[in-house]
């Protein structure tokens, strides 16, 4: 046997093994978002970031159906949310709307092609990109991807009431999220019905969940796609 064929085996055995590690529906829909990633946010300095994001979103397991579905739903009595980025619509706010607004490519996007997943990948990068520059004050960029995060989960209104209360208790800087903002908030504290726990400990989860246990398997696939990776 060749030296090429050993090394041809070798990258066909490695990447299936990495594949494994990864929703099957991720290496799917790989190619097209990182293409949507480097014309909507090329500089991102934790690419990663996005598929961990999507994988929250959608995954009660890796090898669920609505792992990394297009066709992902969550209806309850209080909300819809649909897709990659789980889009929400309440009595009160319609995500789906406001990222419209925030991309002359989904300008057009009609309620009816709600489950397009090439749209529904810019929303989720243009929604963090938006979120994540709107909390440029972070003292540390860690902290702001965990602001930027936090805030797509639970609103930018409701993290910014969340800064006011820690700048208003002793000890705590509002500029940083981890050991800080993430204890302060007037979020709901009682487990809600439906959802198994509170919009505290969901909100507070969201980011710890992301940042620091599921974006790390998609790195192999994403990172070097990205210049500014640090």
């Amino acid at each position: 046997m060749t030296k090429l064929s050993l090394f041809l085996i070798g990258f066909v055995m490695s990447t299936n093994v990495l594949a494994k590690e990864v929703p099957r529906n991720f290496i799917y829909h790989k190619d097209t978002l990182v293409k949507v990633m480097q014309t909507t946010w090329n500089d991102i300095s934790i690419p990663s970031v996005i598929p961990g994001l999507i994988e929250q979103e959608t995954c009660i397991s890796l090898t669920h159906s609505k792992c990394w579905s297009r066709f992902a739903k969550l209806e309850t009595s209080r909300e819809y949310g649909f897709g990659l980025g789980q889009l929400t619509v309440t009595r009160r706010f319609n995500a789906f709307e406001e990222v419209r607004a925030l991309d002359s490519r989904l300008r057009d996007w009609k309620w009816d092609d709600r489950f397009n997943a090439k749209n529904q990948m810019i929303a989720v990068v243009v929604m963090l990109r938006r979120n994540f520059r709107i909390f440029r004050s972070a003292e540390k960029e860690f902290d702001q991807y965990a602001f930027a995060l936090a805030s797509y989960n639970g609103g930018i209104g409701g993290i910014k009431s969340d800064q006011r209360i820690c700048r208003n208790t002793r000890g705590c800087n509002p500029n940083l999220w981890f050991g800080h903002v993430e204890h302060t908030s007037l979020k709901r504290r009682t487990v809600v019905a439906g959802y198994g726990q509170s919009f505290f400990v969901i909100n507070r989860k969201y980011p710890v969940n992301v940042l620091n246990v599921r974006r790390f398997k998609y790195k192999p696939y994403i990172d070097h796609h990205f210049k500014a990776v640090r």
